[in-house]
């Protein structure tokens, strides 16, 4: 155990930075002349499969699918209701094209379910795939029994049922499967959901709330597509090695989708469903986004964005002000893949490679009755993490990767039956992530509460700050958390790991116990 007095930070040092960016970039030119994967000798996400723009293909115009809300069913004792079945079924996601696809309650993605803080809450799962699977609750802070990681697999046919008190403030949470070593095949298959939290205290007229209307989730995944229209999920060695990317980038399981908007501000939810991509996201007019909250809930004071940067598996809300706009007026949200990548030695913020068109919106609807008018000039987030003088300080290690070599944590791969850490519950701790390697991270730890402390030292920025769920480790970084353990003291793990989803099914990932 790392005691390191919890104001401590250690970034790599500037010469060990230097010395390892200089290996993997040899590494990884020789690994590019050995085949597999495609392209540059300098790997990663700077080497990702390019998108394709929706125009550039001559892509029909489609209205964007609405992700169907659920509210559940109330069944008269204080508990809500809801059910969720996984399938198998065909989707139009190229126009004309039928694509065998999996989805929860449909042939592909899934419903949001409406959830309420402090409302004890039943999910059954049923599944209906040859094969098993599970449902995580991503961003939801649940006993680790009902989490829905590897230790609760769901077996063909077999139905499994997560209960619990919805602890967290309100949020934009997603549900994805996540049996070890298939994940990333589910997932890019269909399999993810949304989890709307709703805690009592926004008011209707505060925020745009009509769902469909002015309050819209776009849910983003890259997928690549054989000649026939099957998703393509056969892993290159770059794909391994960077995880796995696609040529369409989709919004709600579409290709190219238009957005008929009303003439008003509206909320936009945003998640980066993608197996691998960081996404720089802009609109293509200049219009600032102001941003409201990021993945684990609402943000102090609205931030004006003029782009924003999302990994694999994070969040964000924004506002986009429609109301002085004509009708006919198109507004498009542009997508680049954000920097990051094997070797580059560059910060997610630097975009790189095509940007592309990924939702059209078009405002042709009229203004709303009981839109919101304004902005909130202030929000009231869910209170941040903070560690206390002395606090335990733990630090992990992002290795591997070098000549192609699985990355990993703390120099060891996941084993289910190896629990890597015992923490005691209920208590704030410190944890450090040091990436030693040359390309950005984002991870997850599962079922804690957690704020962002510092990266290299320095404090985090405003649209950070917080609770978190996810966070991005830049290639050669450290970053600082504080993380609150669970209340309870269990013996069924939890996970933390990277959420590109090949690193976590290769194995970079570890679980940790309550005790």
């Amino acid at each position: 155990m790392d005691t390191a007095p919890a104001t401590e930070d250690k970034p790599i040092d500037t010469h060990r930075r230097t010395l390892l960016l200089g290996v993997a970039s040899a590494a990884l030119a020789q690994l590019s002349g050995c085949g597999g994967g495609g392209g540059s000798s300098m790997m990663g996400q700077s080497n990702s499969i390019s998108l394709v723009d929706p125009a550039a293909a001559a892509a029909a115009e489609r209205n964007l699918p609405i992700v169907p809300l659920d509210d559940g069913v109330a069944d008269g004792s204080g508990e809500r209701q809801f059910a969720l079945t996984v399938q198998r079924g065909n989707s139009q996601i190229l126009s004309g094209v039928s694509t065998p696809t999996l989805g929860y309650n449909g042939a592909m993605l899934g419903p949001a379910l409406r959830l309420r803080t402090g409302e004890r809450t039943t999910i059954r799962v049923r599944n209906d795939l040859d094969e098993v699977t599970t449902a995580h609750w991503h961003g939801l802070v649940v006993p680790p029994g009902v989490d829905g990681g590897p230790h609760q697999p769901i077996a063909p046919g077999a139905f499994w049922d997560a209960s619990f008190t919805v602890a967290n403030p309100a949020a934009t949470c997603w549900f994805h499967p996540h049996a070890h070593g298939s994940t990333g095949r589910q997932v890019v298959s269909g399999l993810a959901g949304l989890l709307i939290v709703d805690d009592g205290t926004i008011a209707p007229t505060a925020l745009p709330d009509t769902w469909g209307v002015d309050d819209v989730a776009l849910v983003l995944q890259d997928k690549r597509f054989t000649a026939d229209g099957r998703i393509d999920y056969a892993l290159t060695a770059n794909d391994r090695l960077v995880g796995y990317a696609g040529d369409r980038l989709l919004v709600n399981g579409m290709f190219g989708p238009t957005w008929r908007a009303p003439q008003q501000w509206v909320r936009l939810r945003l998640l980066n469903g993608c197996n691998a991509r960081i996404l720089m996201l802009r609109l293509s007019d200049a219009t600032p986004m102001l941003q409201i909250a990021n993945e684990a809930g609402l943000i102090g004071v609205p931030l004006a964005r003029s782009t924003l940067t999302l990994a694999p598996g994070e969040r964000a809300e924004v506002l986009v002000n429609f109301s002085s706009a004509s009708t006919g007026q198109v507004t498009r949200l542009l997508a680049s893949t954000a920097g990051g990548g094997m070797g580059m030695g560059m910060g997610v913020g630097a975009a790189i490679g095509t940007e592309v068109t990924a939702l059209t919106m078009r405002i042709d609807l009229p203004r709303q009755p009981g839109a919101m008018s304004s902005p909130p000039a202030r929000l009231s987030p869910g209170p941040a993490v903070s560690a206390a003088p002395g606090a335990t300080v733990r630090s992990f290690s992002l290795d591997g990767g070098m000549m192609g070599s699985p990355f990993t944590i703390n120099g060891r791969s996941f084993d289910i039956a190896r629990t890597d850490l015992a923490v005691p519950p209920g208590v704030v701790e410190i944890w450090r992530f040091v990436n030693a390697t040359g390309m950005a991270h984002p991870m997850h730890v599962h079922g804690v509460r957690m704020s962002l402390l510092s990266r290299d030292g320095s404090a985090p920025a405003a649209y950070e700050q917080g609770l978190r769920d996810t966070f991005v480790v830049d290639a050669m970084q450290t970053v600082t958390m504080a993380v609150q353990t669970p209340t309870l003291a269990s013996a069924v793990p939890l996970m933390f790991h990277c959420h590109i989803l090949e690193h976590e099914d290769a194995g970079m990932m570890g679980q940790f116990i309550t005790s």
